[in-house]
């Protein structure tokens, strides 16, 4: 089983931000999950120590966003284009949005290049999201150049970040589905994948379903 989440947003401005990872430790083990796969953003909050809890616990498979502690997230993350396996799942990344200049970003040039020598995977993660589902980033170019990506690696799930407002966004394309969860304090919304079907929960209910 897959527990698949974003955006958790570990931060100190309260009690339940601060406590996103004993949060998240109680849901790994009510879930029975045995491979966590996440698309970043876990908060500048995090400690090596609650990556050393969540990864004693579980395969970690995680990509950063824009929002982390960044010396220590990079110790625990895909390395870009790396592909893992997961069961029956093979599963690449790629970090950061598409952009250039901060710490978070992926060059245009680079995000290229790393996407070219992908090849099929079933599983892409990534923060940056695509233009498709979300109209407000229709003409962006790094969200446009994510669509490029996905119609080329054509995964069966991409599991994207970064996009805020509602628990979830969910898209089907003709090659496959794209999922967005916000994991923070706010929604505490993730979805489990077991053998072909995505089952996505907000706070314990469940609130939709899919197959891939």
């Amino acid at each position: 089983m897959i527990l698949l989440i974003s955006d958790l947003h570990k931060t100190l401005k309260s009690a339940e931000e601060a406590g996103s990872v004993k949060w998240l430790l109680g849901l790994l083990e009510a879930v029975g999950a045995e491979v966590l796969v996440s698309a970043g953003d876990w908060g500048e909050a995090m400690t090596v120590d609650d990556f050393f809890q969540i990864a004693s616990r579980v395969r970690l498979v995680t990509v950063y966003g824009n929002h982390e502690n960044f010396p220590v997230v990079r110790s625990f993350v895909l390395r870009d284009g790396e592909v893992v396996e997961a069961g029956s799942f093979r599963i690449a990344g790629v970090n950061g949005l598409v952009c250039g200049g901060a710490e978070y970003c992926t060059p245009p040039g680079r995000f290229r290049r790393v996407v070219s020598r992908i090849g099929s995977v079933d599983i892409f993660v990534s923060h940056q999201p695509p233009s498709a589902p979300y109209p407000e980033l229709e003409g962006d170019e790094a969200a446009e150049l994510m669509m490029w990506a996905l119609e080329k690696i054509r995964p069966r799930l991409h599991l994207g970040g970064h996009m805020t407002g509602g628990c979830f966004t969910y898209h089907d394309f003709s090659w496959g589905k794209h999922l967005r969860v916000d994991t923070s304090a706010r929604h505490r919304c993730y979805a489990v994948l077991e053998g072909k079907t995505v089952t996505v929960y907000q706070r314990g209910e469940e609130i939709s379903t899919f197959t891939i």
